[in-house]
């Protein structure tokens, strides 16, 4: 919230600064228009204690009525807002306040792979038969990175391995459940295809999900959904658990 006020400060400083003073020296006063969609600084002159009448009628002609400058309300084009706000605040922002984070002290390296679920004709989703992302996870105390030899498969952009490095804001619930945001590649794209942008869904704890349960020695897989879009999500497996 604060890079948000902080956008709108810098915004907001350009129309600012043609209220920076009176041709006196003085400061202009602030007040808010009829409809208070905008500021109105006024700059008012008083020559009663001028008794110099040459300089009263200079100052007549040269302005002496009060100087009204008006400050409008800045818009923008959807696309153009969106970007600015790309600017300052990150796609992969998430306030984990509201759960209860991991706090085991050992490190774990899992295998995971991720596959797309397809819900358009069946309610409880089908799963594709092939994965869109594998390799390695890192789990160290609740935060949750890809390793090294993690990617996507889903062509066009997905083939930047930073997006699965610095594109992810992911941590583990004490309940076993991943939480946050991540560069998310829902679309396969062929060479010669247009690139697709990555979406940033959030991950939740899911009621639908199996958790990762470290602190079991039998634990095998974990199984855990994204909701992505209406028409489909993604299912991550987590497997192979070890302390590094």
């Amino acid at each position: 919230m604060k890079k948000i006020f902080l956008l709108f400060a810098l915004l907001m400083m350009s129309p600012m600064s043609y209220a920076s003073s009176c041709a006196d020296g003085s400061e202009p006063i602030k007040s808010v228009s009829d409809d208070g969609t905008y500021y109105i600084y006024t700059c008012n002159q008083d020559n009663s204690n001028n008794g110099n009448a040459n300089n009263s009628s200079n100052n007549s002609k040269s302005g002496s009525d009060n100087l009204e400058i008006k400050i409008y309300e800045v818009s923008f084009a959807p696309e153009v807002l969106d970007e600015l706000l790309n600017l300052v605040v990150s796609k992969t922002d998430f306030d984990f306040s509201e759960y209860k984070l991991n706090q085991n002290e050992d490190d774990f390296q899992c295998r995971f792979t991720m596959t797309r679920i397809v819900y358009e004709n069946i309610k409880e989703g089908k799963e594709e038969g092939w994965n869109i992302a594998e390799g390695n996870i890192d789990i160290r105390g609740s935060n949750v990175e890809f390793g090294s030899d993690a990617k996507w498969r889903m062509g066009g952009l997905s083939s930047d391995p930073s997006y699965l490095r610095d594109q992810v804001n992911l941590k583990l619930t004490d309940e076993g459940h991943i939480v946050g945001k991540m560069a998310y590649f829902n679309l396969h794209v062929d060479n010669g295809e247009v690139p697709i942008n990555p979406m940033y869904p959030i991950l939740t704890e899911h009621k639908r999900s199996t958790p990762i349960n470290l602190s079991n020695k039998s634990f095998t897989n974990a199984k855990l959904f994204i909701d992505v879009e209406d028409w489909a999500g993604a299912v991550m497996y987590v497997r192979n658990c070890r302390k590094i």
